[in-house]
C-alpha cells in the first residue's frame, strides 16, 4: 500500500514536470480563466484555511527568508492574495519597501484591510498582472512568490542582475524536490541560477540568483 510521501510524489510530480516543460500551459485562455474565477470564489475563505493549516503552512516560508542575503530595498510579492507572503516579508525586512499585487480585488481588499489594521506602512498593495508586469525592467532586488503559478520571464525581467526570487509553495514539498533537476535547468534557461531548494513540513522554498 502506497504510503502518504509516495501518492504525493506519484501525483504531483508529472504534473510539475509537465508544466515544467509546457509552461504556455500557465498562459492557455481556460487556465488564466481559472486563475480569475477560482481566487474570488475562494477569498473570504482563503485566511481561515491558512489558519487551519497551523504552523506548518508558514515553514517554507519563513525558512526560505533566512536565506535572503542581498538586504534588499525593493521586493515585489507576485500573486500576493491576502497578502499572506507580503506580511511575512516585512516581517524579515521591515525597512524595504514592498509591492504587492494581485489581479483579484477581493483578495486585495482582505490584505488592505489586514495591513491598516496592524499598522503596516511598508507594503503597496495593488492591482497587477503576474505575467504581464507593470514595472521597468531590473526594478527589484528580490522577487517573492507563494503558492502561485510563476512566469518567470516576466519575474527575471522585473529582477536586477544578482537579484533573488524565492519561490514558495506550502505542499507536496517532497513532490517538487524530487523534480530538482528539472528545475534547475528551467530556471537556468530563464536566467536563474539555482541557489538552494529544500522541503519544509509539508512545503518547499526555492531560491534563485539572477545571472544575466
Amino acid at each position: 500500500m502506497l504510503n502518504i510521501f509516495k501518492i504525493k510524489v506519484f501525483f504531483f510530480a508529472p504534473l510539475i514536470k509537465f508544466i515544467l516543460k509546457n509552461p504556455g500551459v500557465m498562459k492557455s485562455k481556460l487556465f488564466l480563466k481559472a486563475m480569475l474565477i477560482f481566487p474570488k470564489m475562494v477569498s473570504k475563505t482563503y485566511d481561515k484555511k491558512i489558519d487551519r493549516s497551523g504552523p506548518d503552512y508558514h515553514k517554507a516560508l519563513e525558512a526560505g527568508l533566512t536565506h535572503i542575503f542581498n538586504k534588499p530595498k525593493e521586493i515585489i510579492d507576485l500573486c500576493t492574495g491576502t497578502g499572506f507572503s507580503a506580511f511575512k516579508t516585512a516581517e524579515f525586512f521591515p525597512s524595504s519597501s514592498i509591492e504587492a499585487i494581485d489581479q483579484i480585488t477581493e483578495m486585495l481588499d482582505i490584505a488592505r484591510g489586514k495591513a491598516q489594521k496592524s499598522g503596516n506602512t511598508n507594503i503597496n498593495f495593488k492591482i497587477g498582472n503576474a505575467a504581464k508586469l507593470n514595472y521597468e525592467n531590473n526594478r527589484f532586488d528580490f522577487i517573492v512568490t507563494s503558492n502561485a503559478p510563476i512566469y518567470l520571464s516576466e519575474a527575471v525581467r522585473v529582477l536586477k542582475h544578482e537579484g533573488l526570487l524565492l519561490v514558495v509553495f506550502s505542499f507536496s514539498g517532497d513532490a517538487f524536490v524530487t523534480m530538482e533537476v528539472h528545475i534547475a535547468k528551467y530556471l537556468k534557461n530563464s536566467g536563474i541560477a539555482l541557489l538552494k531548494m529544500e522541503s519544509i513540513g509539508n512545503g518547499v522554498y526555492i531560491l534563485g540568483q539572477k545571472t544575466r
